[in-house]
């Protein structure tokens, strides 16, 4: 679905359609068997939730799930690979962070900003207004570019600059705050402090080897392909390993 323009993914264009409509199929089996076996997760929440005597239809509970599936896949994956992207062509700022990983929390936030891996949402106005002079009528639709906005020089210092401690860092990669500001936002914190820590610790050393491929793609800045060399590293968790019954190689 969100490779839909790159031809490397994708051979037809109605190959997005069937991919959507396999993962509606999928969500709604699994809302058939939690309405029978309810448990603690979000599926169940949502099909028993209620406000007012009003329930989500079967299309908002798909567009529901696609919308979770996607915001909580294709952004920390990709704000990954930008970090680790920007580190490696940062290597002093790689090493100070292998060196001092408490400076990691402060990172994670330049990480975001300069990943900012979802490009632009569109809003529809409700009433007539005006933004720096330009004015707008209500149902004018309106792209607010996120890319934009966190590199924005009245916003931030020398902004097309990776800086592990900047700071204050108040970067949108999550939204401007209010109703649509990201749910999974302290997931995402906690995932890419997770994941970061690791590679600290494991690979101290990586370097690119050879370019970096971009999705084609005008929604989501996306890394397909990111060819890296690092070294073997110490072990984490060095220890005997024990292996028990009977090993047969087949090649």
């Amino acid at each position: 679905m969100i490779g839909l323009d790159d031809p490397e993914y994708v051979g037809d264009k109605s190959d997005g359609a069937n991919a959507s409509a396999e993962l509606y199929m999928y969500v709604n089996q699994l809302a058939k068997q939690r309405e029978t076996d309810p448990r603690e997760d979000i599926v169940t929440k949502l099909i028993n939730a209620e406000l007012d005597g009003d329930k989500l239809s079967e299309l908002e509970f798909d567009m529901f799930m696609l919308l979770l599936t996607v915001a909580g896949n294709e952004t920390t994956r990709n704000t990954t690979s930008w970090g680790m992207w920007a580190l490696m062509e940062n290597p002093e700022q790689y090493k100070a962070l292998v060196n001092e990983p408490e400076k990691l929390d402060r990172a994670i936030e330049e990480i975001l900003r300069w990943a900012t891996p979802v490009y632009h949402f569109r809003r529809t106005a409700l009433v007539d207004t005006e933004v720096h002079g330009q004015e707008i009528k209500a149902g004018d639709r309106v792209v607010m570019w996120h890319t934009s906005a966190d590199r924005d020089e009245a916003a931030f210092d020398d902004p097309f600059a990776f800086d592990i401690e900047r700071w204050p860092n108040k970067h949108i990669a999550f939204g401007g705050g209010g109703a649509h500001f990201c749910l999974g936002a302290n997931l995402a914190r906690m995932e890419l402090r997770l994941i970061f820590r690791e590679i600290l610790e494991r690979i101290p050393d990586m370097q690119l080897a050879g370019p970096v491929d971009m999705l084609r793609s005008n929604f989501i800045g996306g890394v397909k392909h990111m060819p890296v060399t690092f070294g073997a590293g110490a072990k984490k968790n060095p220890g005997p390993v024990v292996l028990k019954g009977t090993l047969h190689y087949d090649g």
